[in-house]
């Protein structure tokens, strides 16, 4: 049973690096609309140009190891999620997944 729990584990981290690799080189871009694309529809009309701004000037202080230290898998209302947490120990975002894709259901480093 341990052992099938670790390998659930290392697989929603993989999920959550892949997913936030993602969304971070978006970020760094600065492109909004790809972006916004990448969050669940409760959050997407928060991704705005001027809190893309802000969150580009806080990702030069991390890596992406740094964004995605460990994680928490756990179901909510009848969908996956997994919950992020950075290697200072923050809450980095919740993802959801939704049709077989997973999107952040809270905006980064507010």
């Amino acid at each position: 049973m341990l052992l099938a729990t670790s390998a659930l584990l290392a697989d929603a981290k993989a999920t959550a690096k892949a997913e936030i690799g993602r969304q971070f080189d978006l970020l760094k871009k600065g492109d909004v609309t790809a972006l916004k694309a990448r969050f669940t529809d409760r959050q997407k009309e928060r991704v705005t140009a001027e809190n893309v701004k802000k969150a580009q000037k806080e990702i030069k202080k991390y890596k992406l190891d740094d964004l995605v230290e460990s994680v928490i898998e756990d179901e909510y209302q009848g969908k996956r999620n997994i919950k992020i947490k950075m290697k200072n120990g923050r809450t980095l975002t919740t993802l959801v997944e939704e049709n077989g894709q997973w999107y952040a259901d809270t905006i980064w480093f507010r």
